[in-house]
């Protein structure tokens, strides 16, 4: 069990460095961005789901984008629990390790 916090915040100046790189990399203004880790042919590999201001996906045609925001991120959270998926919020410069609850059913509980 890992014993990195569960939310970590960046400094003001590290948030708006964020920022600009994020938007640099993506072409457009950030709102969140969504790390996974997930298992290709060759190997595991981060994906990133890039939200826009607008609460909608911003598509990442091109995969190394993936890579990229994910490097981004991993630099710049170096004690992050970064075997877990993980979701950035910009404006806040928050950086929240991600759960996901087991389903009622699989817990014992109603279904």
């Amino acid at each position: 069990m890992s014993t990195a916090p569960r939310t970590l915040q960046a400094s003001d100046t590290v948030r708006r460095a964020l920022d600009e790189q994020l938007y640099t990399l993506v072409g457009r203004p950030v709102r969140e961005v969504r790390l996974t880790r997930v298992r290709r042919t060759e190997g595991l590999r981060w994906v990133a789901m890039v939200i826009g201001p607008n609460g909608k996906e911003v598509p990442l045609y091109d995969r190394g984008l993936h890579h990229n925001a994910a490097v981004i991120l991993r630099e710049a959270f170096p004690d992050a629990d970064w075997s877990a998926a993980q979701d950035y919020e910009v404006r806040t410069g928050t950086l929240t390790r991600r759960t996901t609850a087991a389903p009622a059913g699989l817990r014992g509980g109603r279904r």
